[in-house]
């Protein structure tokens, strides 16, 4: 009986503890991790990067896709002119700005997530859970449709583009 009460007691910290994290995610402040071309300022609030050759690279990517209409043109472009792109490393001490050339899906992830829109977004990906061959496999990060998202805030941070021209792109791509 013991052991039940406290397995019972452990879901329902773990029930608790989850409905926390939405809240504050409702709020628009929740941040475990933070897209490169943002810093947290404080444990609920993003800037952009103070660093001016950051906003340069990634304003750069917006700019070359209006003008080529082409992720792929605009990886392209990026690797014919050797021109590298920032990326979080997180190591042992702590997370830093690499510099490398991009490969398509650093582009593509750029282009379409819509932190860069200016907007606080959180579900977008959810777990999938199914029986297989008598065993239970979870899949982890599938995408969502917008619509199932739990939560999207517009207008929440300063943006690289605005939200128009963010669902343009989408609708590009």
């Amino acid at each position: 009986m013991k052991g039940t009460m406290s397995e019972m007691e452990l879901s329902l910290f773990r029930q608790r503890s989850l409905e926390a994290l939405k809240q504050k995610a409702r709020r628009g402040e929740l941040f475990l991790t933070v897209a490169v071309g943002y810093l947290k300022v404080t444990h609920d609030r993003i800037e952009k990067d103070p660093d001016r050759q950051v906003v340069e690279a990634l304003s750069l990517v917006f700019t070359k896709f209006t003008e080529m209409q082409s992720v792929r043109q605009v990886h392209l472009w990026f690797r014919h002119e050797r021109i590298p792109l920032p990326a979080v490393h997180y190591g042992a001490e702590g997370c830093r700005i690499e510099w490398k050339l991009p490969v398509y899906n650093t582009v593509l992830h750029i282009l379409t997530n819509p932190i860069y829109a200016g907007a606080y977004v959180f579900g977008r990906t959810g777990t999938r859970t199914r029986i297989e061959a008598g065993r239970k496999k979870v899949v982890r990060g599938y995408r969502k449709e917008r619509k199932d998202w739990e939560v999207l805030i517009p207008n929440h941070h300063e943006g690289y583009l605005s939200w128009a021209d963010y669902e343009r792109n989408l609708g590009v791509i």
